[in-house]
């Protein structure tokens, strides 16, 4: 029984991250993401600190997630390696 609470709390999670805004993400700075077209976008790095509690020597926050993309354009043969190119 907590397994199937447990397996409905993380889809509904899953459900809602999927969900894009219809006018796309945008940057902590209100300037749209530049990733908002899956299929033209520059290369990306994404940072994610989150509250880990986690420091580095010299007490700098360390990241929780990070996230990297390669670019992507159209017209040009990525010969399907996607998944291969893109790391966490």
């Amino acid at each position: 029984r907590e397994y199937e609470e447990f397996k409905v709390r993380i889809n509904a999670l899953v459900a809602k991250a999927l969900k894009v805004p219809e006018e796309g993400w945008v940057m902590q700075d209100g300037i749209p993401w530049p990733g908002n077209n899956t299929k033209d976008h520059p290369g990306m790095i994404q940072v994610f600190l989150g509250h880990s509690g986690g420091h580095d020597t010299e007490g700098n926050h360390l990241p929780r997630l990070v996230y990297v993309s390669r670019e992507k354009r159209p017209g040009f043969q990525h010969h399907k390696k996607a998944g291969a190119m893109n790391a966490l």
